[in-house]
Formats: structure tokens, sequence, C-alpha cells
């Protein structure tokens, strides 16, 4: 897996997966997937299923903004087994807007204004620090966040397959 893609994947065992693993998990969605009884900041709608396999998605801006499990599909990988594979493209795209537009607002504002020119010239290190800061929070810092999000949606959803199916302990593979 590339250290900065925003998808991650992984498995679960359980002493032993219910047979309604699915209904359960079609229910936590309808409930409040993330916490239930909260649907306003993590808003997500079951997109297919069958007997062993879920896919949910984010639906709403501040759903797929604030959480980051944009695309969630869960399947049976054997008896008492669940695989999982995550997506949040549409996460991380939102982390490059709110990185890349502070980074531009400042470019346009040092080419309209000649005196914000002089005074990034004056600053510490001159333009040259100033270019790469910005260059750094508007390009690398996004792709940075990415990584480090992907941990925490990992444990967002263990946490949430471990209280759905509860009464069969779970250990992260």
């Amino acid at each position: 897996m590339v250290p900065f893609a925003p998808e991650f994947e992984g498995e679960m065992t359980f002493a032993s997966l219910p047979d309604d693993f699915v209904e359960r998990l079609r229910q936590r969605v309808g409930a409040g997937f993330l916490c239930p009884g909260i649907r306003a900041r993590a808003d997500y709608r079951v997109d297919t299923s069958d007997r062993d396999r879920i896919r949910i998605e984010a639906h709403g801006f501040m759903t797929q903004y604030n959480i980051g499990l944009n695309e969630v599909t869960i399947r049976r990988g054997g008896p008492n087994r669940l695989r999982y594979q995550v997506r949040f493209w549409r996460w991380t795209w939102f982390a490059v807007a709110n990185s890349l537009l502070p980074g531009l607002v400042i470019m346009l504002t040092a080419a309209c204004f000649p005196e914000t020119r002089v005074a990034y010239t004056a600053a510490p290190g001159g333009l040259p620090a100033v270019v790469g800061i910005l260059g750094f929070f508007s390009l690398a810092w996004p792709w940075l966040l990415t990584a480090f999000h992907r941990r925490f949606a990992e444990r967002a959803l263990q946490r949430i397959l471990r209280e759905t199916l509860a009464g069969t302990p779970a250990r992260a593979a």
C-alpha cells in the first residue's frame, strides 16, 4: 500500500462471526454508523449488500469532510473473519483544497499588492522561506494528513465493528 494513498484494508478475527452480520451492520448504519443516534455529521448509507458483503458510503459534505470513512466495504473472509477495505479520497481532496486555497490567496495577495511582496522579502529567510513554507503546507501537508488519518480511521472502523458485532470478541489481524 502506498504510504500516502487515502485507502486501507485489513481484517478482523472474531470468536465466531454471526450469520446476520450484514443485517447488524445495516441496522448500525440506519441508527448512526459512527455513533448510534447521531447522524448530523456522520450520515452513512448502505450502497449495496448481500449475504456476505456490505458496502457503505458517506452521504453529504459534512460526513465526507469530517470522518473520512468515505467508502467502506466489509465482507466475510471465512467463518470467523471479516475483511474490510476503505477509501477516503473525498476526505483527502477536501484536505488538498483546504491547503491550496490559503496558499493561492497569499500568492494572489503578493501579486496584487507590492507592499506584501516587500513584507515577504523582509521576513526571516526572505522570499525563499515564504515560498518554501507555502509550498510545504499547500502541497505536502494534505498528503501527510492523509497518511496520519489512515490509522485513526481504521481504529474507528474496528471499534464500530466490535460494537456492532457485540458478543463476538474480536482481535485485529
